[in-house]
């Protein structure tokens, strides 16, 4: 047999086996009470957690990839999806892709279309612990702060980038890696660095 045939026969089980997974994929996400849109991708399993009365939205034409083997940029786990408070809204738009991310939702994530969330980005929207020693000895949660994130459209998170809470940036924008985001990120703007500053703006890319 030809080395062209074996290529069509191996292509072939790759997408089947793609589709399988993707369905699988969608199973389990529903399983947790997530919603999914149409042609979900997805060649193996996030790890999703959601309290009964927080939201998951999934859109359509969504890509997440999990392990390393499914985006060789490195994944060191898969992505995790979590709306974790009662009222918590995790959104994800149209056309996204998703490698081996965090997103960390306690009150609200929105990601809009078309955006790009590189290697194990990690995205908060919660202190996680108080501020207050006091209240964190006796695991007190109310003093806990939390601000919702949003990624507008068109946004691209590089590997390693972080995204805190109170954090909205701007469409078309590009944070580069391994950079920390604490404060909004105008909209057409290259940021690096921890904390992560304007470098350039990409108004002149625009079509």
């Amino acid at each position: 047999m030809s080395v062209l045939p074996i290529r069509r026969l191996s292509n072939l089980l790759r997408s089947t086996r793609a589709a399988m997974m993707s369905r699988v994929a969608r199973t389990y996400l529903q399983f947790h009470g997530a919603t999914v849109g149409h042609c979900l991708r997805m060649s193996s399993l996030p790890i999703c957690r959601r309290h009964p009365d927080a939201t998951i939205a999934i859109g359509d034409h969504v890509s997440v990839a999990n392990r390393t083997k499914e985006n060789l940029a490195g994944l060191s786990h898969a992505t995790v999806l979590v709306a974790n408070r009662p009222g918590a809204k995790l959104i994800i738009g149209n056309h996204v892709g998703i490698s081996g991310a965090i997103l960390f939702c306690s009150q609200e994530i929105i990601v809009e279309d078309h955006v790009s969330i590189g290697a194990s980005v990690k995205i908060y929207d919660t202190d996680f612990h108080s501020l207050s020693a006091a209240d964190r000895r006796i695991g007190k949660r109310e003093t806990i702060l939390t601000a919702p994130v949003r990624l507008c459209e068109d946004v691209w998170l590089c590997s390693d980038v972080t995204v805190l809470k109170g954090v909205t940036v701007g469409a078309r924008s590009i944070v580069a890696a391994g950079s920390v985001v604490t404060r909004d990120v105008p909209p057409d703007t290259l940021v690096a660095g921890i904390p992560a500053r304007p470098i350039r703006s990409l108004g002149g890319d625009r079509k």
